[in-house]
């Protein structure tokens, strides 16, 4: 059974370590691309952007058995039941094997159609559209195959940190030989069987740290056939979340491939890499707190859970409005500095982009909360009328508006179908305490902050003078987190939910700083 301070211990260390992680996964794929970007050519970044999001399409096999695993193994986990964590990770392994034969099949299949996706039918360089191709099949297949079940145990354990050290190891090695590949070598190949390489590398890794801390956690027994139709229904409502996340990311690279070229994939996969980099950060927030929340809803009230659940999206809130005021000042600057202005895209694409960053951290807390109870199926009808709507709209507002269109169909079904129907799922099947209303006031409260601070900083930020080269960046980065914690102090700091969430920072600095 975990404690509040163990849960709090947990969470610490996920976000401590995923931070880590984060940096270097920031920094390092960011060096990758730039290298080969100058190195080989822009179409090699499009082309590796087609197949990634290929992969990513062919990757709805697995089905969201993963999340359903962790999610299931919370309650026996919290018993110290060892028996019925065995028989789920034994279950976990097989499913794992077949969804690699799938992807592998599937995969294959696919192959005399990667013509018709390509606008100008051009592969870049000498380059083997097949072979290239198939080393991403691989690729994708092999995590299932080599070990990839045992991931469910640190994560439901509240151990993620242990996933972050590995995959920080694992991604320097990779970067560092990609770069020497793509500087010392004229073959693209080499560059594609290094990815191939870490990726068994990590998989053995983490394997062996698993069977060295949690010997007990091997795959014996089987689980019940209530058990296994309990763990049907979650993976049925997991995988409409993942068809949708889908179509939110993979399907816009393919549209922009199939109607506008390589070039403006890679053009806007650079701004998607940032989009999803500042995601992915805060990402080690809502992740680290996933297990601990799904601990915390099987052994606490309702009513403790929504509070915290309020103090928490508070906090978040106030990071994401900052961030998004950051991205708003920075992105194009940035990317002229980086990449050039012959690779840039307009002020719509990214006043669209930053909106869509927001809208998605504003449905992060209450999606951590959705996660931990369990609600995937409940939602299945919002998630299948999110789908339509964003594939729909890619297609027509893609044609109509290019880049913009693609974003926007993104933008508009995010908000109007998952953010509102899955709060009023949230608060109908699990906190049943009639207070949607409150939440929804909360959030008009923040993005009213948010866009207020946004159009401040930028009226700051143009005060800069353009000459200035990297200087500009964080010069622009100060005065952006400078006026952000300005602002939020002479709004907020006479609320009650101010003073709640100081005082909650307060206590867990001590309960830490105590422990050491």
């Amino acid at each position: 059974m975990h404690s509040s301070s163990s849960r709090s211990k947990n969470v610490t260390r996920n976000i401590v370590f995923g931070f880590i992680n984060r940096f270097f996964a920031l920094l390092m794929p960011f060096i990758v691309r730039t290298v080969l970007i100058y190195r080989f050519g822009a179409t090699y970044l499009g082309m590796n952007s087609l197949f990634a999001s290929i992969f990513q399409m062919l990757s709805l096999t697995e089905l969201g058995f993963g999340a359903a695993i962790v999610y299931s193994l919370y309650r026996p986990i919290a018993k110290e039941d060892t028996a019925t964590v065995c028989a789920y990770l034994g279950t976990y392994r097989k499913i794992y094997r077949i969804i690699g034969c799938v992807i592998l099949v599937a995969g294959l299949a696919l192959m005399p159609t990667l013509p018709l996706l390509i606008k100008d039918s051009t592969v870049p360089g000498n380059m083997n559209l097949y072979i290239w191709y198939l080393l991403f099949l691989i690729n994708a297949a092999i995590s299932y195959l080599l070990f990839g079940y045992k991931t469910a145990i640190p994560s439901a354990l509240q151990r993620n940190d242990l996933i972050s050290r590995i995959d920080t190891v694992v991604l320097m090695g990779r970067s560092i030989v990609q770069i020497i590949f793509l500087l010392a070598t004229d073959n693209f190949y080499f560059y594609l069987l290094a990815s191939l390489f870490f990726t068994v590398l990590r998989n053995l890794l983490l394997s062996r740290l698993v069977e060295r801390l949690y010997p007990q956690y091997v795959c014996r027994g089987s689980i019940s056939n209530t058990q296994f139709a309990e763990l049907k229904q979650l993976v049925y409502g997991l995988t409409l979340s993942k068809i949708r996340w889908l179509s939110r990311n993979a399907i816009d690279n393919i549209c922009i491939t199939a109607f506008i070229g390589l070039t403006m994939t890679a053009i806007y996969s650079n701004y998607f890499a940032i989009h999803s980099a500042v995601i992915s950060i805060s990402g080690i927030l809502s992740g680290a707190m996933t297990a601990s929340v799904g601990n915390s809803i099987v052994m606490e009230s309702t009513e403790k859970t929504y509070h915290d659940m309020r103090r928490f999206n508070f906090l978040y809130m106030l990071l994401a409005g900052w961030a998004t005021t950051c991205l708003l000042c920075l992105y194009q600057p940035f990317v002229k500095l980086w990449m050039g202005p012959d690779l840039m895209l307009g002020y719509p694409e990214v006043i669209a982009l930053c909106l869509y960053f927001y809208v998605l951290k504003a449905g992060d807390m209450r999606w951590i909360y959705f996660e931990g109870a369990g609600l995937w199926w409940k939602a299945r009808y919002v998630v299948i009328a999110e789908i339509t709507c964003n594939i729909v709209l890619n297609i027509l507002l893609a044609k109509y508006w290019g880049v913009l269109g693609i974003i926007l169909a993104t933008l508009i079904s995010l908000f109007f179908i998952n953010y509102i129907f899955e709060a009023w799922i949230l608060f109908r099947q699990y906190f049943q305490n009639g207070k949607l209303h409150e939440f929804f006031v909360d959030q008009a409260l923040y993005a009213t902050v948010t866009a207020t601070l946004a159009a401040l900083c930028i009226c700051i930020c143009k005060k800069i003078p353009t000459d200035w080269g990297f200087f500009e960046l964080p010069v622009r980065l100060i005065l952006c987190t400078v006026s952000t914690a300005f602002f939020y102090f002479l709004v907020y700091h006479r609320t009650k939910r101010y003073q709640d969430a100081k005082v909650w920072l307060l206590n867990r600095y001590r309960t830490l700083y105590k422990a050491r």
